[in-house]
């Protein structure tokens, strides 16, 4: 199974993932029905965010490793990460926050107003936003802390371990090209949130956490960033529940000027530029594109008890 080509374990891998998710979900559903638990409440939502997470993301990516062995994952690494490294990332999630929204910008004035399918589209995407309202719905610190825990800390784990850890590592040795695999995983990580007014934003996502995590061979980082990116919006609806600084509209707004946009790109590429020059990406790339699997020393001494 260790030397199975990359391409039929991405399918395994996905086919473990839509499994998962279909499991786990009526799985949380039943509990809800069996307790009581109102599945359109605040605490269903939460039970089921914490099973999709849990099975549908982190589960099948566990059970890709122990199946295809570390070798097959190779830059999935839980080592600690360099200094440098993890400022770098601090600062790449907050500047990318400008560009990121002014792709927004741009992904809505490319569907709105159209009728149709898309039309339907909006429908469906703006009732599931008022059920993750329901969730964002914050009345106090403990709350703001569950919320922040459920929306920022679960999912950077459980979907950073499957897309970026596992998913992109397969695509980068099926394509040769890590450039390839990461922009691949971006449009499949965007893809499969079903929310097509926020594919391009999530699309940049997706590859700044696949870069972030190439450069610095770090799984923790892509997490970091993702944690940030996530607990950024739920400390933005907090702060707009509770004080009069911001409104919740305008935590929403994507509207950013293209001046802005474009030196927040600027800057976000000359971050990841500093991040491969203080990485040891060159000798590492091959290995990370490697069919049949590799792994370097380094990864041997980490991963040895």
């Amino acid at each position: 199974m260790h030397q199975t080509h990359p391409i039929p374990r991405a399918i395994i891998l996905f086919m473990l993932s839509l499994v998962g998710i279909i499991v786990f979900s009526l799985a949380g559903f039943g509990i809800c029905k069996a307790t009581g638990i109102d599945i359109e409440g605040k605490f269903g939502l939460r039970i089921q965010t914490v099973f999709t997470q849990l099975g549908g993301f982190l589960l099948p990516a566990l059970i890709f490793v122990k199946i295809f062995g570390w070798s097959s994952v190779t830059n999935f690494s839980l080592k600690k990460p360099k200094f440098v490294h993890i400022i770098i990332t601090i600062l790449l999630a907050l500047v990318a926050l400008v560009v990121i929204a002014y792709a927004g910008e741009l992904n809505i004035a490319l569907l709105e107003d159209r009728g149709g399918f898309i039309a339907k589209l909006k429908e469906l995407e703006d009732q599931t936003a008022e059920v993750m309202k329901v969730m964002l719905a914050m009345d106090g610190i403990g709350s703001l802390l569950i919320t922040i825990a459920l929306v920022g800390v679960l999912p950077a784990i459980c979907e950073e371990f499957l897309f970026r850890g596992a998913l992109q590592s397969q695509l980068a040795k099926a394509f040769s090209n890590s450039h390839l695999a990461i922009w691949a995983t971006a449009i499949i990580f965007s893809g499969i949130h079903f929310q097509f007014f926020g594919f391009l934003p999530r699309v940049l996502l997706g590859a700044f956490f696949g870069y972030i995590l190439i450069y610095s061979g770090s799984i923790w980082l892509p997490i970091l960033a993702h944690f940030i990116n996530n607990s950024l919006g739920v400390i933005g609806y907090y702060v707009a529940q509770h004080t009069d600084l911001i409104s919740e509209e305008q935590v929403e707004s994507t509207e950013v000027s293209w001046i802005l946009a474009a030196v927040s790109a600027a800057i976000v590429v000359g971050l990841i530029v500093w991040m491969k020059k203080t990485s040891n990406w060159p000798t590492r790339e091959a290995i990370y594109q490697s069919f049949p699997d590799k792994m370097d020393q380094e990864e041997k001494e980490y991963l040895t008890p």
